[in-house]
């Protein structure tokens, strides 16, 4: 694949009438690479889903948007233009115009949930209005991977799927909410001491970082360091960067074609072998079988 261009898995589905009894259905869901210096959107969503920034687009279903990496820029009709940086979420709502896209120099990747139905419409009203459509909570790997499952859901469709999806959906709203909260409870100084290792990690993901070194840098011994970085994400700081090598891993196993001694070494394992034996530690697969599995389901 041409490492240039913008990469997207996406799935849409008819809405089904046992799906909207249940109170909650899913509709699209998916996740895009938009590298830098490329248009955006890319171009591949059905004609309702597409739009310009010049223009905009309201949408007739909920969506939330989970940018994992870059920057880029937002605004509805309700909120001035917002920056959006890398683990920022939007929720975007039915009937309310709205824009968005990455800064061209840098890009960023996407990954979304398109849903609709009464709890939904209950649940988005009473937590998550558009006045307040954009919330900032990092990169969070749980939240990241439930999204996921909803889309490889969608791809496989084991019987009561549609079900299983709402469940996840909800999961996922709760993450975020969950997280926010976590977020805005933070004393402002703790908070930016911790987005400033976090965007580190994420940018030096590859490298070998001395995290004593690090909790240095940000004014505080490694042990408070590492225990305010666990309380905020959930993880330690050497999981975190573990978990975005193990993401990075997957998007180049699913958007390139090189081979797995080289997506190990661009990821920042020392060895083929230990990274192959924690990827399938992880995924329950090896990287090949990962690789070859998405291939057969395009």
């Amino acid at each position: 694949m041409n490492s240039t261009n913008p990469t997207a898995l996406a799935h849409y589905l008819p809405v089904e009438k046992d799906s909207v009894r249940w109170g909650l259905h899913v509709m699209d869901s998916g996740g895009t690479v938009i590298p830098p210096n490329t248009s955006y959107p890319p171009g591949r969503h059905p004609d309702e889903y597409r739009f310009s920034w010049e223009q905009g687009r309201t949408l007739a279903e909920y969506q939330l948007v989970y940018i994992t990496r870059g920057r880029g820029i937002f605004e509805n009709k309700m909120t001035r233009a917002i920056k959006l940086e890398a683990g920022s979420i939007f929720l975007l709502h039915p009937g309310v115009w709205h824009r968005y896209r990455p800064l061209k120099s840098v890009g960023w990747d996407e990954y979304w949930i398109g849903f609709d139905g009464e709890i939904a419409t209950r649940i988005m009203g009473e937590f998550f209005p558009p006045t307040k459509a954009v919330i900032p909570i990092g990169y969070d790997q749980q939240l990241l991977d439930v999204i996921r499952s909803v889309h490889d859901l969608m791809q496989d469709a084991p019987a009561g799927y549609q079900q299983v999806m709402a469940a996840r959906t909800i999961e996922a709203l709760a993450l975020i909410r969950s997280r926010a909260m976590s977020f805005s409870d933070l004393d402002r100084k703790v908070s930016r001491k911790i987005q400033q290792a976090r965007y580190y990690l994420l940018e030096h993901s590859a490298e070998d970082i001395d995290m004593d070194d690090l909790a240095k840098q940000l004014g505080l011994s490694y042990s408070r360091f590492r225990a305010m970085f666990k309380d905020h994400t959930g993880v330690a700081p050497h999981q975190y960067q573990l978990d975005i090598r193990m993401n990075k891993a997957r998007d180049l196993l699913l958007h390139s074609d090189i081979s797995v001694s080289e997506v190990a070494d661009r990821v920042g394992f020392s060895t083929a072998y230990y990274f192959s034996r924690l990827f399938k530690k992880r995924n329950n697969c090896s990287p090949s079988a990962f690789r070859q599995h998405d291939d057969h389901q395009r």
